[in-house]
């Protein structure tokens, strides 16, 4: 009997062998395949992280040339209203030589021109000669 135990336990050890066999060659599959895609995935990690410093870098020039073009922008909008300044008191001195002359400044008959954009051309002549139709216009004495 002795015999026959041993016998039986050594079949034991070896069918407990090839499961274990067995199963380590299915880990050691899976395995290489997690380690596969990891490198894919630490692959695409490193595509994405360049992407990245190239999105950073181009949202740091855009944010550069936005400032540059505000402060431009300003400057302009600023030399403008200086421009606009010295232009009136240009008009006034033009209109100040031409009553010495005696003569009546044309520019002084016109009302300011609306700034409602809805009105058609026509609309806007009228609105600036101070009348409401074309008709009123024909009646007006021209001066």
């Amino acid at each position: 009997m002795p015999e026959n135990t041993q016998i039986q336990d050594q079949e034991d050890v070896l069918a407990a062998n090839e499961g274990l066999r067995t199963e380590n060659t299915r880990l050691t599959e899976e395995l290489n395949a997690a380690n596969d895609l990891l490198e894919a995935a630490q692959q695409e990690l490193s595509a994405l992280t360049q992407r990245r410093d190239e999105l950073t870098q181009q949202l740091a020039n855009a944010e550069g040339n936005a400032k540059t073009r505000g402060d431009e922008l300003t400057r302009l909008q600023a030399e403008n209203e200086q421009l606009k300044s010295e232009m009136a008191q240009f008009n006034k001195a033009v209109a100040a030589e031409v009553c010495k002359l005696g003569l009546k400044p044309k520019a002084t008959d016109h009302k300011e021109v609306p700034s409602n954009t809805d009105l058609t051309p026509t609309q806007r002549v009228l609105a600036a000669k101070g009348v409401n139709s074309v008709a009123e216009l024909s009646q007006k004495p021209q001066a």
